[in-house]
């Protein structure tokens, strides 16, 4: 689990992620990322944050496990009932394989992501992972929309991808208003390359406030994992408006086209852009730009 507010940024550990996930936390807010790796280990990864119930269950799809930095009431109980294979830096018997450093808490909590795998294989083992969505590489190509503009909070979150012809994928970028400093490239802190996704999936789902939690107060929220909805797919260059579903019970979304069969992405990294119905705050807005 990894942080996605200003005082966070920039983030370590993006660019080499297979899979992004990125959807609300604390009262629609801030976005915040689920990173999943499976071979490129960066030597940062950060800050690590808490967990939230539909992240756990986006892990538990993909059978992994799971890093983080405290949780949710809701969390916690999905955590115990799904028999996550789950590190929280907050227990002490875990601590020695994060550290943190001198910027202001809770913005400082760090790792190596290799020796965090190492811990995993060590204590569970390498289990096979199965394939969610099938891939094929494409030709090179245009995409219609070229932008793809993200607005999460009009105040410190708005992202946008932008394709890039000689990468032949999405390049992120991410505007702070509050701060002033207008679009800044998203850069791997790691690697010193730019962020870029092959496939950018943008995943309508319903979202609310989670009011049953009686600590929750109103900072907690609720999105709905299983069921189905509208998706919009940039697969390299091409862009579809298609669907996503979801069987429950800790089954892999599956995502496909207007006309039913299943997508096929782009090799490369792979984002899951989780956002809300017309249900959740109208604030957030998402625009697509030629």
């Amino acid at each position: 689990m990894v942080e996605n507010s200003q005082y966070a940024r920039p983030q370590s550990g993006l660019s080499s992620a297979d899979v992004v996930y990125e959807a609300y936390t604390e009262n629609f807010y801030y976005s915040r990322f689920m990173l999943l790796y499976w071979g490129d280990f960066p030597k940062v990864v950060g800050p690590v944050r808490s967990a939230r119930p539909y992240f756990v269950y986006w892990v538990n799809s993909w059978k992994a496990t799971y890093f983080h930095a405290g949780g949710s009431t809701p969390a916690y109980a999905d955590i115990a009932a799904d028999g996550i294979h789950n590190v929280d830096a907050d227990y002490g018997i875990y601590q020695s394989l994060f550290y943190r450093t001198s910027a202001p808490p809770p913005h400082n909590l760090f790792a190596n992501a290799g020796t965090l795998a190492a811990f995993a294989r060590k204590s569970w083992g390498n289990p096979p992972v199965t394939p969610q969505w099938s891939f094929a590489r494409q030709k090179p190509g245009t995409p219609r929309y070229s932008t793809i503009t993200l607005l999460w909070n009009h105040q410190n979150t708005l992202e946008q991808w932008r394709w890039d012809a000689a990468r032949q994928g999405f390049t992120r970028w991410v505007d702070c208003q509050e701060c002033g400093t207008g679009y800044t490239q998203v850069m791997g802190t790691n690697s010193g390359h730019p962020v870029v996704a092959s496939n950018v999936i943008i995943q309508y789902t319903t979202e609310s406030l989670d009011m049953a939690d009686p600590n929750a107060g109103d900072r907690w929220i609720n999105i709905d994992t299983a069921g189905s909805g509208e998706a919009l797919l940039f697969l390299g260059h091409k862009y579809y408006r298609g669907t996503w579903r979801n069987a429950g019970n800790g089954q892999p979304t599956k995502f496909f086209l207007p006309d039913g069969k299943p997508a096929l992405f782009d090799p490369g990294q792979t984002w899951i852009e989780v956002v809300p119905t017309s249900s959740a705050p109208a604030a957030f807005q998402l625009t697509l730009g030629s």
